[in-house]
């Protein structure tokens, strides 16, 4: 299976046409998948028509929501970035049986409204995840550093 990187389509397109996402105040939430999972930018939309979303101890199914999107403008105010507080899953035990590891990641709009549920983002995690019992971090980067950013959009 395959999960490609980057902005989702759609989400361009709500966001660039419709402005119905609202980065600083709706619910983002970020949701894993597995190695089974099939996710294409030219296709995905919402998060709950996503196949394959892991499954293991201190995960939940729907993921988990994200804090502090706090915007910065490192590059001045036509490249902004999103950053967020880092995850952790204590006690964490998933992929110790076959397509059962994380492989990536969404990050999608959990408010109400037209917004709802909407993929925004989606990271391929490059080389599956498996823990058993262990404690997984997942690290935002420095969002005042362009070039370690997860989606770089340059122009």
């Amino acid at each position: 299976m395959s999960i490609e990187q980057g902005t989702a389509f759609q989400f361009l397109f709500d966001q660039g046409i419709s402005g119905i996402h609202d980065v600083e105040n709706d619910t983002l939430f970020f949701a894993m998948y597995t190695t089974l999972a099939n996710i294409s930018l030219a296709t995905v939309d919402l998060q709950a028509a996503i196949g394959n979303e892991l499954v293991g101890a201190s995960y939940v199914a729907g993921g988990v929501a994200l804090t502090t999107s706090v915007i910065y403008t490192p590059g001045g105010a036509n490249r902004p970035a999103i950053d967020f507080a880092n995850l952790i899953f204590v006690n964490a035990t998933w992929g110790l049986t076959a397509g059962t590891a994380a492989q990536g990641a969404v990050i999608y709009n959990n408010s109400a409204g037209a917004q709802l549920n909407k993929v925004m983002w989606v990271t391929n995690f490059a080389s599956p995840l498996v823990v058993d019992g262990g404690n997984v971090t997942i690290i935002f980067p420095d969002p005042t550093n362009p070039a370690q950013a997860m989606i770089r959009i340059t122009g």
